[in-house]
């Protein structure tokens, strides 16, 4: 493989890598064992999961009451959430 130099940037690839090595290179953080630390951010996902099925079972459960459906008040919290994501999302636009 030839160095091009550009004028614009610094070289990307610097020494004398086939495209074999620079595969290699790319490929073994996803074809390697997970360290300790991705089995951390792993338990906090399933965790987080476990809370999430936890809470919509209770929903389920108890009824929609949880969320502040049973007061007086014309915009509960699915409502607002609802429009809350729907301004955040024109928001991007």
């Amino acid at each position: 493989m030839s160095n091009v130099e550009s004028p614009l940037r610094p070289t990307l690839i610097e020494g004398d890598k086939t495209l074999h090595d620079i595969t290699e290179d790319v490929c073994r953080p996803i074809e390697s064992k997970p360290n300790k630390y991705w089995w951390m951010v792993f338990s906090v996902a399933c965790a987080a999961l476990l809370w999430w099925i936890i809470c919509v079972a209770y929903t389920v459960g108890t009824g929609l009451g949880v969320w502040g459906l049973n007061k007086t008040v014309g915009w509960a919290w699915d409502i607002t959430n609802f429009v809350w994501w729907v301004g955040i999302g024109h928001a991007g636009l």
